[in-house]
């Protein structure tokens, strides 16, 4: 299928998605062949291991597979997993949070990019030539500042570290719009300060005489990269664990290969987002799919800060929320302290199943 008609048909299946919910509440289940779908919200031009997996065709002999549903917008993602509307989703952890504080059925399996000073999760970018630099931050107070979304990383981040270099926020006017669209509104001069994300990044990266990148994420939350784990449907993890197992390790192999391989993953990412593949560029992932405490405590600490928390999100913790038993190169089911503790790559499974979990009633698993 061509990307255009791949792009087409997400289009109208993520209308459908928001539009009716409920049509799709059926539960995915075992075809013919014995493989187990899972119903996958993703944007046609968001990067995803899910995505890149299919590139490489680790889906193909794989006894679980994707079925791309479109984007979660108007609906949560977590909602709609709660809903039985999908299966399996991605998204900022803060998202997540809200979503337990509401009582919704999910849990996060595997994990997702950090964050590096050469593959930020997030670059800031201005017109060429602009006095809104790293070291002149304050001329950002009277301008505008285009977003894709309020209350997500696009958001906290940059008003968190826009603060802490003594910007008064009363003064800066963030503005929500369309990814698609900031960038054309920085070269027109309707937006002073844009916040994008790869493959954008590479994109603009390329455009020197229109576009400078004045600083990126790395340089508030360092390496810890703000994830955006895989979340799956508490309903589907029981009805279908081992599967749920493989979908976490075929999401560890892409991660790793994804890292050791910078360049094509790039080039991917540009292909399954219809960018350009000599511009774009990619996301630097955690080793082997494994969550972690600290990068997960960050979102409690950015919404405090600059967002605005739900009461009772106070009340709750990673281990909460997300669990490593469905990781085959995990060792228990607890979460590891930090990315610290995860440089090296795992090449052997470290675990004969699933482990049991409090987050999950599923019988029969390890201890």
């Amino acid at each position: 299928m061509s990307l255009r008609r791949l792009t087409r048909r997400l289009t109208v299946l993520a209308a459908a998605l928001v539009a009716a919910p409920l049509v799709l509440s059926g539960c995915s289940a075992a075809g013919d062949d014995g493989v187990v779908t899972f119903r996958f919200a993703n944007s046609p031009t968001a990067l995803s291991l899910v995505r890149i997996a299919d590139e490489l065709g680790y889906w193909d002999d794989a006894g679980v597979k994707p079925e791309y549903v479109g984007p979660a917008t108007a609906v949560p993602a977590v909602q709609l997993l709660d809903q039985g509307a999908i299966d399996i989703a991605t998204g900022m952890f803060n998202n997540d949070i809200d979503g337990k504080v509401k009582g919704f059925e999910f849990t996060a399996i595997a994990s997702s990019m950090l964050d590096l000073p050469e593959e930020p999760h997030m670059s800031y970018f201005t017109q060429a030539g602009s006095d809104i630099t790293r070291e002149n931050l304050k001329a950002i107070e009277g301008k505008t500042v285009g977003l894709s979304g309020f209350n997500s990383c696009t958001d906290l981040v940059l008003k968190r570290y826009l603060l802490k270099n003594g910007v008064d926020l009363d003064k800066v006017n963030f503005l929500e719009l369309k990814n698609e669209l900031i960038a054309p509104a920085i070269e027109r001069g309707e937006v002073d300060l844009g916040v994008f994300h790869p493959p954008l990044i590479g994109v603009l990266l390329s455009q020197p005489d229109k576009f400078t990148q004045a600083f990126t994420s790395y340089e508030d939350w360092g390496p810890l990269g703000g994830q955006a784990p895989y979340v799956a449907s508490n309903k589907w993890l029981k009805e279908n664990p081992d599967a749920a197992r493989e979908f976490v390790g075929v999401i560890a192999r892409t991660a790793n290969w994804a890292n050791a391989h910078p360049k094509e993953s790039a080039e991917i990412a540009g292909k399954t987002t219809g960018y350009p593949v000599e511009q774009t560029t990619n996301w630097h992932y955690a080793p082997n799919a494994l969550l972690d405490k600290a990068s997960l405590q960050l979102w409690w600490d950015l919404v405090e800060e600059v967002g605005n928390p739900l009461p009772g999100s106070q009340n709750l913790k990673p281990e909460d929320i997300a669990t490593n038993a469905f990781n085959p190169y995990a060792t228990s089911a607890d979460l590891i302290e930090s990315q610290e503790f995860n440089t090296s790559i795992v090449t052997e499974e470290q675990n004969d199943g699933i482990f049991e979990t409090h987050l999950v009633d599923i019988e029969g698993l390890e201890e």
